[in-house]
Parts: C-alpha cells; structure tokens; sequence
C-alpha cells in the first residue's frame, strides 16, 4: 500500500514534457502548467497551453521533491536503489546497471556494458576492435566519419574520427565510469611510410561517454587538426596513416609526463655521480683523460718507429 502511494506521489512530479522526474527549481508558466528547468531553458512557450512562461516557481512541488526518494533511471535494467534528488545525478553516471549506446550510427541498442563487445562483434565490421597501440588510417575525401571499439587495459573505449569542413577530428571516449575518463589519454602519431623521422604526435585526455557527438567534436573537447597541415603525409592513394595509442596516465614516468622537449634536455649521470645537462652537448674530456689519450699516441708512434715505420 505504500509502495503504491508512493508511485502515486512520483507520477506529480514527472515533467508533461520529458517525462523525467523534476526537482528543484520547478517552473510555471501563467496558466499554472509545471515542467522541469531543463525544459523550461529550451521552449519559448509552454508546450501544453502556449502560455509564457513566469519566473514563479511551483514551491509545493519543490517541497514534495525534496522529501520523496527516487528509483534510478535504470531501474527497468534491474536498479533497486532509491534516491534524494540531489544523490540522483552522482549515483545514475556511476550506476553499475547503466545503460550504454551504440556508438555507430543509426543504431538504437542499448545495453549492459557487459553486452556492449558482443553486441559489436555481431555487426561484422571489416575492421577488427583495436588494442592500445593500433596502425590506422584515414581517406582523405570531404566528408567521413569512422567508429571502432578498443580494448586496452580490460577497459572497453570508442574511438572515432571525423572528417569535415577541411578538418579532422580524432576522439576517444571511455565507456564506464565518467569520473574515471581522465585517467586515460590517447596519442596520434602521423607518419609517412619510409621517412620515419618526419612525423606529428598530438595527444590529449580521453573525454567521457556521457558527451555527444555534437559536444565531442569541439575544438577543445578532442584533437583537431586543419586538412593543410598534414597534406605532406598524405599518400598518392589519398590515405593518411598514423599510430593511434591508449595509455593509462597511471604508467607515465615522471620524465615522461614532461614531454618530449624536457626529455631531450634530461640530466645525465656521469661517470662521478654528477648530473649533466644534455642539451649543453657531449662532455668534455677532463684535462688527465687527455694527456693520458695524448700519451698513448705518441708512444704508439715511438714504437713504429723503432720496428722501421716513420708515421708522418
């Protein structure tokens, strides 16, 4: 009997628009209709009588939020968990039972992340998932977009890329755990086959799966880069090949951290424990180790003279 009115309660609180339930703040529009904030941010009108919207808040709904315990989003995947408004958010991006799309496009399944590799496996792609450090490629043409699935430390990523607007775009999110993204990054490494010295590295944190599409492909959200600037690597095919590598931040050597410039001006022990700048050059040779180098020498010369040899 409770259990009923207390579903009895939750269905006032659900929003006319969206249908989640809403919580603080509440909105109005003039006629008294109540929607959530985020939907009151994206209409003009009220959807249910094309009234304006007031700044009046529905404070008897707020309190009824604020006393009532919420079933999780993914409570029809199993979630038994009830939740004060303000735990809701926290606990639905770290829920265990969350559900996760498929990153192709078009395509509407949702699942268990536990379901998500097979459930890429049985679309037959071409390409295999990659692993952490993959060769890769891209057709230089106007308009692209490539998804595929990596595996990298028993953790499951989407990798993908876009080409538009003469533009590319290289992107890794992390499926699971939104606060646990930062904790990986990804490495592009342009190259072109047979120069292995003439090469771009760019890098950057892996984002969250929680982002779209839309939001992903910013120019502070992933790597970007202009179509101009890699057009030397480009083979006669039109392919532009590079490394694509996930790394776990954790694994970085402190040198490692600090880039590729600070490694080459990484301090060197010598040979009397003392540290040495390497971008200063090689050392010099100490006064003692040249008169013995010197000595050497002219004994060398001393000794071929004397079995018949002059050394001019």
């Amino acid at each position: 009997m409770e259990e009923h009115l207390y579903d009895e309660l939750l269905v006032e609180l659900e929003c006319p628009i969206c249908t989640n339930y809403m919580s603080p703040p509440i909105r109005q529009c003039a006629t008294g209709h109540s929607v959530c904030d985020a939907c009151r941010k994206k209409l003009p009108k009220c959807a249910l009588c094309q009234g304006n919207f007031t700044e009046c808040r529905n404070h008897s709904l707020e309190a009824l939020a604020v006393k009532m315990r919420y079933p999780c989003i993914n409570k029809v995947s199993g979630c038994t968990a009830k939740l004060t408004y303000t735990e809701r958010e926290t606990h639905e991006l770290r829920c265990a039972l969350k559900g996760f799309k498929c990153a192709m496009e078009k395509c509407t399944w949702v699942g268990r992340l536990e379901d998500l590799a097979a459930h890429w496996a049985s679309k037959k792609m071409s390409s295999k998932p990659y692993h952490k450090s993959n060769v890769c490629h891209t057709k230089m043409k106007s308009e692209s977009y490539y998804v595929n699935m990596v595996n990298a430390y028993d953790r499951l990523f989407w990798f993908k890329c876009k080409l538009t607007k003469n533009k590319l775009y290289w992107a890794v999110q992390y499926i699971g755990n939104a606060a646990e993204a930062e904790g990986y990054y990804y490495e592009i490494e342009i190259f072109k086959p047979g120069k292995t010295k003439k090469k771009i590295l760019l890098s950057d944190y892996c984002q969250s799966i929680e982002l779209e599409n839309s939001q992903l492909f910013g120019d502070d959200s992933c790597i970007c880069i202009n179509t101009d600037a890699v057009n030397g690597f480009v083979s006669n095919d039109q392919l532009l090949i590079y490394y694509l590598r996930v790394n776990a931040v954790k694994d970085e050597k402190p040198d490692q951290a600090q880039g590729q410039v600070a490694q080459d001006v990484t301090f060197k022990t010598d040979k009397g424990g003392r540290q040495r700048d390497r971008s200063k050059g090689p050392p010099n040779l100490a006064k003692k180790d040249y008169k013995k180098k010197f000595n050497q020498h002219q004994n060398q010369k001393l000794n071929k003279h004397k079995d018949g040899f002059v050394l001019l």
